[in-house]
């Protein structure tokens, strides 16, 4: 045997000539692989100017000098590059990345805590145990996640990155308070990006589902302080059709738009800055169907509502469908909340009725559990919904006003006038009139005439006057019929028009 098995160091042979050769060759071994320490791996070619004593582990594909030595441990000793073949269990300091190497026979990999590299894990747990279902575990107090810079080679950019299967699949971040869910985000069993919650970790409620089609967002659950749409029209007592002045109203009749008189009939006011002060009880009937279809129901039954008003003066008691609740007194939005019966099916009557005289403004009525802000709608649109019930048919300024739809005489006793809705009704109406009285001349007060622009004339009426519809009334247009009890004087076939003086009207109804 001419070198020992390890390191490969030379051995004297009996009576060689020039011992202190082979000597010097076996201490110049070992002090290159004795506590190895190479300046760098993966060397592939010999630096410019190597200093003696400097090692290398030559890397894959290497040239030069290097060539035919990948693996290898490179010593530069006097002046030349000496190659050291590895064995396996050798280990190795890497001076520039502070790590240690070790040959396994094959290759030099990482030892010890400073890998650079795993691969496959089947598990990793942190802390704790890993498991089956959770293959990846850890039990810390903090974690940290840095993007790696362009100075360190990567793009300053992080990125974490999800992925699931199938649609129907769940991707989610799930957050526990003893191992309980109490709240889930992600792509929950769906596309669509949600938050859900839960109060026991076994029913979850959506919070929050945004499509993923067109990036609308809704809230299922409500939204804290968000308006929701106002179930009541002319909630704020602005749109008055009727000209109603305040004070006595009584019951069943009607005053500011949609609110009529309720048992007993009220007194109500109104100031220019919108506080309403009401005794006895008013009304207002709401179309559930309508109300309800803005939600994608059919009615309102079973459904949580709340009423609430803006700092009433004294508790204003309620009732709505068959439920009553009161709305305590107090500065600020104050409201009270009741969930209508299965049986609640119809239109709905909401009535305040205080037990003394009550100020307040601003009056919501919502589906859900909490009152939400007030917002106004704009009047113009106020005005509209109101005018699908009740509407005086248009004439122009000035007194007297002329009907805004011209008028024929048709027949020896007969007016006519073709009157187009500008508002739909909600249903077909009822004709209502001021009780005007007739004039062959220009008409003052509470009466009405008609001027025929064919013999320039105003026609005079012989017999009582009765004003109806000549055909049932539409919801979109109705034909005014002005009956003589005997005749209109003025030339048959004329065309003129009405005019009405300042306290006549005339008016559609079709109030719920």
């Amino acid at each position: 045997m001419s070198s020992t098995p390890h390191l490969a160091l030379p051995l004297i042979a009996a009576a060689q000539a020039q011992k202190h050769v082979t000597h010097n060759e076996a201490l110049a071994a070992l002090d290159a692989l004795v506590q190895l320490s190479v300046k760098e791996r993966h060397r592939t070619a010999p630096p410019a100017s190597p200093e003696d004593g400097d090692r290398y582990l030559v890397g894959a594909n290497a040239a030069g000098a290097f060539d035919g030595h990948e693996g290898h441990v490179a010593l530069f000793d006097l002046g030349i590059w000496r190659f050291f073949a590895p064995q396996p269990g050798w280990r190795a300091y890497v001076e520039n990345e502070d790590l240690i190497v070790v040959f396994d026979g094959d290759q030099w990999k990482t030892f010890g805590a400073v890998p650079d590299e795993i691969q496959n894990l089947d598990r990793l747990g942190i802390g704790t145990a890993a498991d089956g279902l959770n293959r990846l575990s850890a039990r810390l107090n903090a974690a940290l996640f840095a993007a790696l810079t362009a100075e360190e080679g990567g793009s300053g950019d992080l990125r974490f990155v999800l992925n699931k299967g199938a649609e129907a699949n769940v991707l989610s971040q799930l957050y526990q308070r003893g191992f309980s869910g109490r709240a889930e985000t992600g792509l929950i069993g769906g596309d669509d990006f949600s938050i859900r919650v839960s109060a026991d970790g076994n029913l979850w409620r959506d919070a929050l589902v945004i499509d993923r089609r067109t990036g609308i967002v809704s809230f299922p659950s409500g939204l804290t302080n968000a308006p929701r749409t106002n179930l009541l029209i002319n909630a704020a007592f602005l749109v008055n059709q009727r000209r109603f002045a305040g004070g006595a109203q009584g019951e069943g009749a009607f005053g500011f738009d949609r609110w009529k008189g309720g048992p007993g009939g009220c007194t109500i006011a109104r100031t220019p800055g919108g506080t309403i002060t009401l005794s006895g009880a008013i009304e207002q009937v709401i179309d559930a169907s309508q109300a309800a279809a803005e939600y994608g129901a059919i009615n309102l039954a079973g459904a949580t509502l709340t009423l609430s008003v803006e700092n009433p003066s004294a508790p204003l008691p309620f009732v709505i469908g068959s439920k009553t609740a009161t709305i305590a007194a107090g500065s600020g939005r104050q409201g009270a909340s009741v969930t209508l019966e299965g049986g609640d099916t119809g239109n709905l009557t909401l009535r305040l009725q205080p037990g003394a005289a009550c100020s307040f403004k601003h009056v919501k009525l919502e589906v859900g559990a909490q009152a939400t802000p007030w917002r106004a709608p704009p009047l113009d649109i106020e005005e509209y919904r109101c005018r699908r019930t009740y509407q005086r048919l248009a004439t122009t300024g000035g007194a007297p006003g002329i009907l805004g739809y011209v008028a024929q005489r048709v027949g020896v006793n007969i007016i006519d006038a073709v009157c187009t809705l500008p508002v739909p009704m909600r249903a077909d109406p009822m004709l209502l009139t001021s009780g005007f009285a007739w004039v062959n001349a220009s008409p003052v007060g509470n009466q009405a005439g008609f001027y025929s622009n064919s013999s320039a004339v105003w026609a005079a009426l012989s017999g009582a006057l009765t004003v109806t519809t000549a055909t049932l009334a539409s919801a979109s247009c109705v034909v005014l019929r002005f009956r003589a009890g005997t005749s209109f004087s003025a030339a048959a076939g004329g065309v003129g028009n009405l005019h009405l003086g300042p306290d006549a009207f005339i008016a559609l109804e079709a109030e719920l």
